[in-house]
């Protein structure tokens, strides 16, 4: 008796999102306790003390392509269950450790969770869900990784209040989502062509994976100058001591509408995918970071800190699901695996060089106001090449299937 494939429910997409929420900020989740975290180790240098946020990255860009590739082998779920247990174990170990070093250690570990769990979630989408409808759950994929700054991080800010310690607790959320994924998903059927990969004709665009990942790669360089230093930003500013000295919770408060913005342009996306061309969208993306990093940069008011914060979660918010669309849309299934594990990389790899960017803009910027403008003036730069390709007007956006299909669950 031939078993019929499995569908998603509406609790399958839930826990979907659920999980893809831990992706984006999952390693900085207690960026904002890291000023609090430089006063407990006063020894450890500053870059040392980034590196809570950004080793993830690090791990992630190493193993990344190598869990993408396992996935393809042994099962999405079985990898995404084991990577979400990962998470929460190495998550909290922070709250029990001593030494900077064996943070670290445990933050590098973290990071090998959060690459399985990104390699799962990226793949998954385009094999339960098709055309439109796979369209509008990967644009509410990046609702869910907005929507995940918001919660990781507020509750990190709320967390840090008690004590730096207390932060590394949010990453308990993993105990309720890990019973979902086991309750609520299976392991999609791909076909034979996509167990025997060596029977199909289909290749690997290369080409177009390069334009792809380096468009991935930039965007999340800028993006994650956010944890690293908008919490230092809010500490220097006087308008944020609404609260007391404890700037964390404030700081928290901006990175979490930053995500929110980036989770309400997600849950739209769709509607733009259809409207404009895949450059159109991408250059948008680097102007709404040239926009917000330059008003960070002179910002001497939290209205004007709020309209950065926006303008960054926006800049994010669409950057993701062009991404995630464009791959789903050109790479054949037996590649979903290697294809997510290189957007891991992609991702991932660009957040850690945001720190190493950082280090040379520090050597000439004497506030932290001027290193955001400088990287404001950088993603202008960036979306030039954009702009170019969008008046050559040589490509339009294709990824969705030519036959429009009901959302079904």
């Amino acid at each position: 008796m031939i078993s019929e494939p499995f569908r998603p429910t509406k609790l399958t997409l839930v826990f979907l999102l659920l999980s893809a929420m831990m992706i984006l900020m999952g390693g900085a989740a207690v960026a904002p306790a890291l000023p609090l975290i430089s006063e407990a180790f006063p020894d450890a240098p500053e870059y040392l003390i980034s590196l809570i946020v950004t080793l993830p990255s690090l791990a992630i860009g190493v193993t990344g392509i190598f869990i993408g590739l396992l996935s393809d082998r042994i099962g999405k779920i079985k990898i995404l269950a084991a990577s979400i247990v990962i998470f929460t174990i190495a998550g909290t170990s922070g709250y029990f450790l001593n030494s900077i070093y064996a943070i670290l250690i445990g933050r590098f570990i973290l990071g090998v969770g959060i690459a399985g769990i990104t390699c799962a979630t990226s793949s998954l989408i385009p094999c339960y869900y098709e055309g439109i409808t796979r369209a509008k759950v990967l644009g509410y994929q990046a609702a869910a990784m907005g929507f995940g700054v918001l919660i990781l991080e507020i509750s990190g800010g709320l967390l840090s209040g008690i004590s730096w310690r207390a932060a590394f607790l949010i990453y308990l959320i993993g105990i309720f989502i890990l019973a979902g994924v086991l309750l609520t998903m299976k392991e999609p059927a791909l076909g034979k062509f996509a167990r025997d990969t060596k029977s199909s004709d289909e290749k690997f665009p290369t080409s177009s994976f390069m334009v792809i990942y380096i468009s991935m790669f930039l965007g999340s360089m800028l993006f994650f100058l956010m944890p690293i230093k908008f919490p230092y930003l809010i500490a220097h500013m006087d308008a944020a001591r609404l609260l007391g000295e404890n700037t964390a919770l404030i700081s928290g408060l901006f990175l979490g509408i930053m995500g929110c913005s980036a989770s309400i342009i997600g849950l739209f996306y769709g509607r733009l995918a259809w409207r404009f061309t895949r450059y159109t969208i991408l250059t948008s993306v680097y102007l709404f970071f040239a926009i917000g990093y330059c008003s960070l940069g002179i910002a001497n008011s939290l209205i004007i800190v709020l309209i950065g914060a926006i303008c960054v979660g926006l800049a994010n918010g669409i950057l993701m699901p062009t991404v995630l669309i464009w791959i789903a849309a050109i790479t054949p299934k037996q590649f979903l695996g290697w294809a997510s594990g290189g957007f891991s990389v992609s991702l991932n790899v660009g957040q850690f060089a945001s720190t190493l960017a950082i280090v040379p803009v520090i050597a000439i910027a004497s506030t932290t106001g001027n290193i955001f403008l400088i990287f404001g003036l950088v993603s202008c730069v960036i979306a030039l090449p954009y702009v170019y390709l969008v008046i050559k007007g040589k490509y339009t956006i294709d990824e969705m299937t030519s036959l429009p299909s009901k959302i079904e669950y």
